[in-house]
């Protein structure tokens, strides 16, 4: 054997002889929950192998389908309107809004949990747009209101994803029952 081959083999074989142990005492009891020398168990790393999957951040629906809803207005200076969907307990929705010009909104639920009537902001702020998810905490209307506070008119668009069964808008005074079939409303 060459001393440039005997110099390539040593490096190799200690690489080898390193990955087989990494793999015995490591991922051998951490992965697959198989221990033969007892390391796994005395540092712990046995319990890696029967911890149960995250499940908090990933819910499965078996009621309702999957529907969207766009809808664009414009709104005069000082003019306000509320949007809402009806949403059921830990069903999800997934939104995105867009304004020409910064406006006031406010990302709450209103429902009556337990004979008490309940409202929650989980956002309010001043933008020209958002986008996110959200997961409906109790059975409720869940939706955003808008101001336009400045002194042009803002035309605000929004597009939502989700678990909903029926939107509602709150305009002038009035209640609008709106359809969700995805397509742009004025």
């Amino acid at each position: 054997m060459t001393d440039a081959s005997k110099t390539t083999v040593k490096p190799l074989l200690i690489s080898v002889a390193i990955a087989a142990i990494v793999l015995v005492f490591a991922v051998l009891p951490s992965e697959f929950g198989i221990d033969p020398t007892g390391f796994g168990r005395l540092t712990g790393l046995s319990a890696l192998s029967h911890e149960e999957m995250e499940t908090s951040n990933y819910t499965e629906t078996a009621e309702g389908e999957i529907v969207s809803d766009t809808q664009v207005w414009t709104l005069l200076p000082f003019e306000n309107l509320e949007y809402k969907y009806h949403l059921k307990e830990g069903q999800s929705l997934l939104f995105e809004w867009s304004a020409t010009n910064p406006v006031e909104y406010d990302f709450h639920t209103d429902a009556i949990v337990d004979g008490e009537e309940i409202s929650d902001s989980f956002m309010i702020e001043t933008a020209d747009g958002a986008r996110g998810s959200y997961v409906a905490p109790y059975d409720g209307i869940h939706g955003i209101y808008f101001e336009n506070r400045g002194a042009e008119d803002a035309e605000i668009t929004l597009v939502t994803y989700g678990f909903y069964d029926e939107a509602t808008l709150y305009r002038d005074g009035g209640v609008f029952s709106q359809p969700m079939n995805g397509e742009v409303s004025e």
